[in-house]
């Protein structure tokens, strides 16, 4: 009767053991990954705390930055819009060449030699207060009139052109006529610099050029 006691004391106790065991595993299990999920949710949270913080941070460091060159330059804002930047240039741009039409001689036509001019000269003032350039066909010649138009045609290749003078010249007196560089090149004389010409007053037939 003693030992079936003991056997049956041994057999709860091993019992409760079991369960305790069972119980204190189920919970051990379970515990890290819930630890975990909160410190990963944790770091994640505090990472992209932080990167919003930096890029905050970066974004104010480049304000700061342009508000000192903008005092810098008396206040005045150096950023231009493309759209303004685009207009600038377009306004730097000279004017389109005028269609002038069917022409005819005014005056008598002259015989002598041009040459061109431009280097260093291209930008000055010329005597109608244009400045001279490389795009438009102007000439210098000595008493025609200002603005007015001539026929010139280079007398080695039959090249004709039709130019207006916009200033006096030449220097030279063993010259007739100086040319600007978009002159010379219509006329096809820009290599061999001087060239025998005629030139002839003409005007628009039937009223100003347009």
């Amino acid at each position: 009767m003693r030992m079936r006691t003991t056997i049956g004391l041994s057999l709860a106790l091993a019992i409760v053991s079991v369960a305790s065991w069972a119980r204190d595993g189920h919970a051990t299990h379970h515990q890290p990954i819930s630890s975990v999920k909160v410190k990963h949710g944790r770091a994640a949270t505090a990472g992209l705390h932080r990167g919003r913080t930096g890029r905050r941070h970066a974004a104010e460091t480049r304000g700061a930055a342009r508000r000192r060159e903008h005092h810098a330059h008396g206040g005045t804002d150096t950023r231009r819009p493309r759209h303004l930047a685009r207009s600038s240039r377009a306004a730097r741009l000279p004017p389109q060449d005028r269609y002038i039409g069917p022409l005819h001689a005014i005056g008598p036509r002259e015989i002598g030699e041009a040459a061109w001019y431009g280097g260093r000269h291209l930008g000055e003032r010329t005597a109608s207060g244009e400045r001279l350039d490389s795009i438009h066909p102007t000439a210098a010649h000595r008493w025609l009139p200002l603005h007015s138009l001539v026929r010139i045609t280079n007398l080695r290749n039959g090249r004709s052109a039709v130019a207006v003078i916009n200033d006096r010249g030449p220097v030279s007196h063993s010259l007739l006529i100086d040319l600007s560089p978009r002159t010379a090149a219509e006329l096809h004389m820009m290599a061999a610099g001087i060239a025998p010409v005629t030139v002839v007053p003409v005007a628009a037939l039937g009223g100003r050029p347009r």
